[in-house]
């Protein structure tokens, strides 16, 4: 796969950039945002510059899911992969958040010389192109207050619509804290009122 070494960016850095954007695409507290739809109609409205989503026959793509240039910029996408992120396809879907990443983080970040084998192995993962828009797709998809509404790998993949691979790793990097059954958050909320905040709790003989 190639790579390119860009800006330094930390996990941090690229979650707080995976969070502006969903608030600026009006998703903050979507499980599954339409990835397909934010891309192609509603990224071009934020932008500052002309952008298109191009989807191609497969053959033209070669071995290509999908790939991101900047003069002029836009996204290219296997029709196949299109297809099925349009079904919610979770590698699908991932590919392209894989693709919003580079577009977001990368388009001002001058010259992209691919990497060689050798510069590929020195890479540091925070200043490698495919780190970050990867981690960027993890996060973008599955920021952590989406990820704690849930208590397991298989509730992350069916709500979030994401592979099952993705969910295990990001599930694992948040920590399992299994949400409160309603009727304990409705319990917590009724002794709040009665019991005043500064006292400590006795025991009922």
């Amino acid at each position: 796969m190639d790579d390119f070494r860009v800006k330094p960016r930390s996990a941090r850095q690229i979650e707080d950039t995976a969070l502006a954007w969903r608030d600026a695409l009006s998703v903050s507290a979507a499980w599954a945002p339409d990835v397909v739809r934010l891309i192609e109609i509603e990224l071009p409205k934020l932008l500052k510059l002309p952008f298109a989503l191009v989807v191609r026959p497969n053959e033209e793509m070669e071995d290509a899911e999908a790939y991101t240039e900047f003069n002029p910029a836009h996204i290219a996408v296997r029709a196949s992969v299109y297809s099925l992120a349009r079904k919610y396809d979770g590698r699908s879907r991932m590919t392209l958040a894989h693709e919003l990443g580079h577009l977001v983080m990368h388009v001002s970040d001058g010259p992209r010389p691919r990497a060689t084998a050798k510069l590929r192995s020195e890479l540091r993962p925070f200043e490698s192109a495919e780190w970050q828009a990867n981690k960027f797709a993890s996060l973008f998809l599955m920021p952590e207050h989406i990820v704690r509404q849930f208590a397991s790998v298989g509730e992350l993949v069916a709500n979030c619509k994401v592979s099952n691979q993705a969910a295990s790793i990001r599930f694992n990097e948040v920590g399992h804290i299994r949400p409160e059954p309603e009727c304990a958050v409705e319990l917590t909320e009724r002794l709040k009122a009665i019991v005043p905040p500064n006292s400590k709790p006795r025991l009922v003989p």
